[in-house]
């Protein structure tokens, strides 16, 4: 399974639509919140509420299989408040609820770690970083009960 998994994109629509044509071969296009268009504008992502998105529209939170494992979609900002992540909160909401990976978003950081057994996926922000880097999002693909991410800097998606 192929993920394309993004975050943050404020309005910006427009890259969403350049994501899916640069990736057509994915099976999945995640949006981990702060969105902030309507569904018809989300190009087909799969789409949570993030801490600035209208109730009307998404989910707090979704899940899905991939073979053995249970993962979790989430924006995160219930979760911990800030542009600091608490990676420890993300892993215990998660190993509470039964998961073994999240995907969230809120920080406009990048992150890719385990945290007590619980993979954890930040794919960063299409629309601005936070920690000075470019900004990002992740390619993420799932075989054999293994999650593997790499690191796609927006400058690949001009």
């Amino acid at each position: 399974m192929k993920i394309i998994l993004v975050s943050d994109t404020h309005t910006n629509s427009s890259v969403l639509k350049t994501v899916r044509e640069k990736f057509p071969d994915a099976d999945r296009y995640i949006h981990c919140g702060d969105i902030l268009v309507s569904p018809d504008k989300a190009e087909g992502f799969t789409t949570v509420r993030g801490n600035l998105d209208g109730a009307d529209y998404y989910p707090m939170e979704l899940s899905f299989t991939a073979g053995s494992l249970r993962i979790l979609i989430k924006h995160g900002h219930d979760l911990f408040v800030g542009a600091a992540p608490d990676y420890g909160a993300v892993a215990r909401y998660a190993r509470k609820n039964g998961y073994d990976a999240v995907f969230f978003g809120h920080s406009h950081t990048y992150y890719d770690g385990t945290v007590n057994g619980i993979r954890l996926l930040n794919p960063g922000s299409l629309w601005k970083s936070r920690d000075g880097s470019p900004r990002t999002f992740m390619v993420v693909t799932i075989e054999d009960g293994v999650i593997k991410a790499e690191k796609k800097n927006a400058i690949e998606l001009l």
